[in-house]
């Protein structure tokens, strides 16, 4: 591409007066790009040069820059065509030099465009030019009829009138259809009144996200972006049909507004039949297909927008950093996946916790017969499967402690990119924990195919990892088995003894094309992708940025219909979001992996993959200047990078975005507001106090000052708020507590028309029915609780193979007996209140228990008693049923 500072100074007072920007740093601002310095640089700390404008919006005067480029580039191609072929003239010129956009450009062309053969040539080359001109004109006191006759000509295939003025209404349609302003007002006309029309066929009809489309009339431009590619999907699967109409009644009256000066004129019927032929000539359907492409585009943008909004709050979604966390990957066969990264994202553990149906049944019959893991986390990260040729390497190091993050040792494995020696999966073949050498019969190419062998995981229980552990969170996939996975959690939690472990849910979408991708294979050899898959789902909690920018835009999951959009427009939007979000939030060098390095401005994937290697080898940066050290970071790519780049535990100011160059102005800044450096950024509400014209110079502006300020507010520094680890409203309870007849404190889960579920601290919520909650809790025989309200209850049955838990606001009755129940009451029956006219409670003990006289095993048990007698008592029973008594 042409660099933009070649673009005439008119172009840039336009888009100057556009933006707002003064003309002269925007001249400046644009060079400085050029010569290699990034947007988002310039933006922060020259904002000078930009006005003070954000990322976005100077990336859209960019693109308008551009614009103006290709619109010169296609002006001077035109203007050499045109002078080619001898039409050229002084009006045309100044129309094309003087078109505002691509649009206006390509309507003053058009008349000279190559097209196909018409009626409207035809007509010119039999000289019917003059007539045309006639009937344009529209001159008073003229003899129509006499010029009309003047061009019946039966040489030149013009028979009589009828067939002369044929000729001259089809050139002056194409007039018509050719004038720029003209064509303007019928675009917004087309626009206004265009309707889609939707059917569906019969295989459309029966899915239910197309049958509210079947039938659909509305007007184009008022269709939501959502439903319009709701629609554009059902037509490219064929379930769709859907076409646009443009009414002619609005378009024919416009048209003769704009050509017929008189209506009572001789020429008005003669102009009429000129705007019939421009109708006929395909003019509307022209302008249709022009404003369908607009709205699509307008369509693209919305859809577009709306994404970039939720790609933008998933990538700053709050961080876990410091957390130990298990991720669950339930989706694969074989088995469920999990997998334990410490407080820095490194691997610690992995397992198959949950054979699946499907698993081998080899490795099933070899792991049964194996004792469980010892306890300890030296055990549990070192346990591994008789077969050690097909179990993972053990993971060196100890289990860090909860909520911190172990100091990093060179045989520790790095989430960045990348993986020490002896980390999971990455042991050497001659490893003793990693089975024996292969012989050189059974491993013809080498030891290198050997090491590069993939490791299975070995089965072991959740509750075993998280005994053998310290284990902050469990995240599992949300989706349709959301509340199997949580049953399951929950029963592993209480089994290891550990309540205080949390679970939550979270999308998994992505997940398991980064684990078969590339960079998952990098960062993780010797893997099954599944483990990969859960690996990448536990520090998708712990750090959102750092593992979606992993992925590609497409595949993040970021709404619905995304696939209709053009693919290269949001390939770069979103590109455009990913990078804005990053240069917002900071990246932490010490714990960042190379894929996010990689999006801080004047970094390359070269550079980010050296500092990855440097942190790996000569331990964590302590100051952002030891980022000099890196081989390859020169002066100047650090000037651009250190600002979005952050330092934690040494100088507060390498936490934030304060640019070192502005070293002197933030100690200005704290000498005017009476303290230090660390106690301004301790109390930033000393900075609504400082004047910033008292700090602005003619080498630094205003604006530069107000923008180095800002880098101190908490909104900018701590863009992104810290994960809060869900706690539960009822902890845990061990099965004995769960036991029938016990009385627990839950709190209503949902509420339902025939009970409400109530969360007792069990594998799942539990059911209290409506007949056995009291009346003072019931309207309308319905539970008048509210959700998160606490009740006492009791546990009135347990199943521990399904784990369901049945409840009761009535206590149990006392067992008779000894223990002094009134005889005459079943052992599990329950007390209740005897309300007046409640003859089942009124009888009381004289109240025999009911018998079932009814249904069909009462059938079933008459007809097993008449099977056994004879015909003639069958006989004599039958008479006596059917005996008329008089």
């Amino acid at each position: 591409m042409k660099p933009l500072t070649g673009l005439p100074v008119d172009s840039f007072v336009r888009v100057s007066k556009e933006s707002g920007i003064p003309l002269k740093g925007l001249l400046e601002f644009v060079q400085q790009v050029e010569m290699g310095a990034s947007i988002a640089f310039l933006c922060r700390y020259r904002a000078d040069l930009c006005g003070g404008l954000d990322e976005e919006s100077v990336h859209s005067i960019f693109r308008k820059l551009e614009d103006q480029q290709e619109l010169i580039d296609r002006r001077i191609s035109m203007l050499t065509t045109l002078r080619q072929r001898g039409v050229l003239t002084p009006e045309l010129k100044a129309q094309i030099e003087g078109a505002a956009d691509r649009q206006e450009l390509n309507d003053v062309f058009a008349p000279y465009r190559a097209r196909k053969r018409g009626p409207a040539d035809e007509a010119f080359e039999k000289g019917l030019d003059p007539l045309a001109r006639m009937l344009w004109a529209q001159e008073e006191g003229l003899d129509i009829q006499g010029q009309i006759a003047q061009y019946v000509d039966p040489g030149k295939g013009l028979a009589s009138e009828g067939e002369s003025l044929a000729g001259a209404y089809a050139i002056a349609a194409r007039w018509l259809g050719e004038k720029p302003e003209v064509l303007r007002e019928l675009r917004k006309l087309c626009r206004l009144h265009c309707e889609t029309v939707v059917s569906a066929n019969a295989r459309g009809r029966k899915e239910p996200r197309y049958q509210a489309l079947d039938g659909l009339r509305a007007k184009t431009a008022e269709i939501p972006w959502q439903k319009r590619l709701a629609i554009r999907r059902g037509v490219r699967t064929g379930l769709l049909k859907a076409h646009a109409e443009v009414p002619s009644g609005p378009v024919s009256e416009y048209l003769e507004r704009c050509l017929v000066k008189d209506p009572e004129s001789p020429y008005a019927p003669h102009l009429k039949r000129v705007v019939a032929a421009t109708l006929a000539d395909g003019l509307v359907d022209r302008l249709r297909k022009e404003v369908l492409r607009q709205l699509d585009k307008d369509t693209d943008s919305e859809a577009i927008g709306s994404y970039r909004k939720a790609l933008r709050a998933a990538l700053l979604a709050p961080v876990a950093h410091g957390l130990n966390i298990v991720g669950l990957e339930t989706g694969r066969r074989g088995g469920w996946r999990a997998a334990l990264i410490d407080g820095r994202g490194e691997l610690i553990d992995y397992a198959v916790v949950r054979p699946g149906e499907r698993g081998s049944s080899k490795r099933r019959a070899a792991s049964a017969g194996k004792p469980a893991a010892a306890s300890g986390a030296g055990a549990a990260v070192g346990s591994v499967r008789a077969d050690a040729a097909m179990s993972p390497p053990p993971l060196p190091g100890g289990v860090p402690a909860a909520g911190g993050a172990p100091p990093p040792t060179p045989a520790a494995s790095d989430s960045s990119g990348g993986q020490a020696e002896g980390t999971a999966g990455t042991a050497e073949p001659d490893d003793p924990a990693a089975g024996a050498k292969a012989p050189e019969k059974d491993n013809p190419r080498g030891p290198k195919r050997s090491a590069r062998r993939m490791r299975e995981a070995r089965q072991a229980e959740l509750s075993e990892i998280l005994a053998a552990n310290d284990v902050d969170l469990i995240v599992y996939p949300a989706g349709p088995r959301q509340r199997t996975t949580e049953r399951f959690v929950r029963a592993q939690i209480r089994r290891s003894g550990k309540a205080d472990v949390a679970w939550a849910a979270t999308r998994d979408s992505g997940t398991w094309i980064y684990a078969t991708s590339k960079v998952a294979k990098r960062e993780l050899p010797h893997l099954e992708p599944a483990v990969r898959s859960a690996v990448s789902l536990a520090r998708r909690v712990q750090d959102p940025m750092a593992e979606l920018v992993k992925l590609g835009t497409r595949i993040v999951g970021i709404g619905v219909h995304h696939h209709e959009v053009d693919p290269g427009r949001l390939r770069d939007a979103m590109g455009r979001s990913v990078e804005r979000a990053v240069h917002d939030a900071g990246v932490d060098v010490n714990i960042a992996p190379f894929a996010l390095l990689a999006r801080v401005p004047g970094l390359t994937e070269r550079l980010a993959r050296r500092i990855v290697q440097h942190r790996r080898k000569k331990g964590p940066f302590r100051a952002r200047k030891d980022l000099l050290k890196v081989n390859g970071l020169s002066e100047s790519v650090y000037a651009q990078a250190v600002g979005f780049l952050r330092v934690f535990g040494g100088d507060p100011m390498d936490g934030t975005g304060a640019h070192p160059e502005y070293r002197e102005l933030y100690e200005g800044f704290a000498e005017a507001a009476g303290c230090d450096v660390p106690t301004l950024l301790a109390e930033p509400e000393r900075l609504d106090a400082i004047d910033p014209e008292q700090f602005a110079t003619a080498e630094r502006p205003v604006v530069q000052v107000r923008s180095a300020m800002a880098e101190l507010q908490p909104k900018r520094r701590q863009l992104r708020a810290t994960f809060e680890v869900p706690r539960l409203a009822v902890p845990l309870r061990p099965e004995e507590d769960l036991r029938p007849g016990s009385k627990v404190t839950g709190v209503v889960a949902s509420l339902a028309d025939f009970g409400a579920f109530i969360d007792v601290g069990g594998d799942q919520d539990g059911l209290l029915h409506v007949s056995q909650i009291r009346r003072e809790h019931l309207r309308d025989s319905k539970p008048d609780l509210k959700v998160g309200e606490p009740v006492e209850v009791f546990i009135k049955a347990s199943d521990r193979a399904s784990g369901r838990i049945g409840l009761s606001m009535w206590p149990p009755r006392s067992r008779s007996g000894r223990n002094g129940a009134r005889p005459g009451r079943s052992r599990n029956s329950w007390d209740r209140p005897r309300g007046r006219g409640n003859r089942r409670f009124d009888r009381g003990d004289r109240r025999r228990p009911l018998r079932r006289t009814f249904g069909p095993d009462t059938d079933r048990k008459a007809k097993r008693g008449r099977s056994k007698l004879s015909m003639e008592k069958k006989l004599e029973m039958l008479q006596d049923r059917y005996r008329t008594k008089v």
